[in-house]
C-alpha cells in the first residue's frame, strides 16, 4: 500500500487584530445598518400617506358619483325655471334690473355649479385609461 503525503499549506502571517479594532469595525457596521433604515422608513411613510390621499380620493369619487343623479335631477328643473324667469325679466321689466342681473346671476350659478360638480369629479378620477402607442416586443 502506497502513502502520499501532502506538502503543508504556507500559511501566510496575519497581522494581530487588536479587540478595539474588532469593536470599533463591530460599532461602524451598526452604524451603518441603522442609517440604512432611515431610506426605508422614509419611503415606507410616504407611501402610507400616499394610501391614505388615494383611499380618500376614492371614497369622495365615490360620493360624488353617487349623488350626481340626485343633484343633477334637482339642478336641471332649477336652471330651466331660472333662465325662463330671467328672459320674461329680460322683456317684461327692463326698468327693473335687480330682478333681471338677479336671475340672470342665479342661473350663471346654477351653470357654474353642475360644471363645478363635473369638473371635480373628472379631477378626482384620474385618468381611467391610459392609451400609449408604443410597441413591445
Amino acid at each position: 500500500m502506497t502513502v502520499v503525503n501532502f506538502p503543508k499549506a504556507k500559511t501566510a502571517r496575519r497581522p494581530a487584530i487588536l479587540d478595539v479594532t474588532k469593536r470599533a469595525v463591530q460599532n461602524n457596521a451598526a452604524e451603518t445598518v441603522r442609517y440604512r433604515v432611515f431610506p426605508w422608513l422614509a419611503m415606507a411613510l410616504c407611501r402610507v400617506v400616499l394610501f391614505a390621499w388615494d383611499s380618500a380620493r376614492t371614497l369622495l369619487l365615490m360620493i360624488l358619483m353617487f349623488l350626481r343623479p340626485l343633484v343633477f335631477f334637482l339642478i336641471t328643473p332649477l336652471t330651466t325655471a331660472l333662465i325662463i324667469a330671467f328672459v320674461v325679466c329680460l322683456f317684461t321689466h327692463p326698468a327693473d334690473t335687480r330682478l333681471t342681473w338677479g336671475f340672470g346671476l342665479l342661473t350663471a350659478a346654477a351653470f357654474f355649479t353642475m360644471f363645478l360638480y363635473d369638473w371635480l369629479i373628472f379631477k378626482l378620477g384620474g385618468m381611467v385609461v391610459e392609451v400609449t402607442h408604443h410597441r413591445r416586443y
